[in-house]
């Protein structure tokens, strides 16, 4: 029997797929705090959006490049608190 790509496509660090999703998603999020009345303004909601799809883009990233992914996952989500911060004031 022999191995799919199907079947290993969550293993499969060298997948541009996840990156590419959860980077759309975290610039989705991110675009949304600087916009006016879209929804993810000043609540907490926008908070945990941010950090959580930064966070993940970030370990998607980082398993891309051959790095930890809960370090890119604690980066990103770093990353995300901070862009959130940042929109407060625009």
């Amino acid at each position: 029997m022999t191995d799919n790509p199907a079947n290993t496509a969550f293993s499969n660090k060298k997948n541009f797929t996840w990156v590419g999703l959860s980077g759309a998603m975290a610039l989705t999020f991110v675009v949304m705090l600087f916009l006016p009345d879209t929804g993810t303004g000043g609540g907490m909601l926008s908070v945990y959006a941010a950090m959580l799809w930064c966070g993940l883009f970030g370990a998607s990233l980082a398993r891309y490049r051959q790095a930890s992914g809960w370090t890119g996952f604690a980066m990103g989500s770093a990353a995300g608190f901070i862009i959130q911060l940042i929109s407060q004031f625009f």
